[in-house]
């Protein structure tokens, strides 16, 4: 019979060298990479390639508003939009279909100041005044026509 798998072999000892003895005067090629690669420090790849540095990037001016400016922008506005309301309003060409969608957007944005008035310090009493009957306007006009004083 054929011995194709000896099981009763010594099995080998690991930690042994298997290696052939190297012949007296031959050096280890292998072993003299791995001296030199532990006596000096590794070099990484980014030790290799050195980035360049960034400068600093200013930043642009930051024009930071204020909620006095906020709601003096949006009082105006809102006027804005009224007067080209009333210029709707008066033209007999102009149909109320036409003019709700605008009383719409109108009751939206003094909504909005509403809310941007009720953080103004007290430092700003007239402009809290002055938007404050601009709401009070717009949103009047908004219920007259909503309810059809305009018929």
């Amino acid at each position: 019979m054929t011995n194709i798998n000896p099981i009763h072999d010594t099995p080998p000892v690991f930690g042994a060298s298997n290696a052939k003895a190297l012949k007296t005067g031959e050096t280890d090629p292998f072993g003299v990479a791995l001296n030199k690669a532990l006596d000096k420090p590794q070099e990484t790849e980014t030790d290799r390639t050195r980035a360049n540095t960034l400068m600093e990037i200013a930043s642009k001016e930051l024009n930071i508003a204020d909620t006095s400016d906020i709601v003096s922008g949006k009082t105006n506005a809102l006027l804005e939009m009224l007067d080209a309301y009333v210029s709707k309003l008066n033209d007999p060409g102009v149909p109320l279909k036409n003019i709700g969608p605008v009383l719409e957007e109108i009751n939206t944005e003094a909504g909005g100041l509403l809310k941007e008035t009720q953080l103004l310090a007290d430092a700003d009493a007239a402009l809290k005044k002055i938007a404050t009957q601009t709401i009070v306007a717009a949103q009047t006009e908004y219920l007259k026509f909503q309810r059809g004083d305009y018929l």
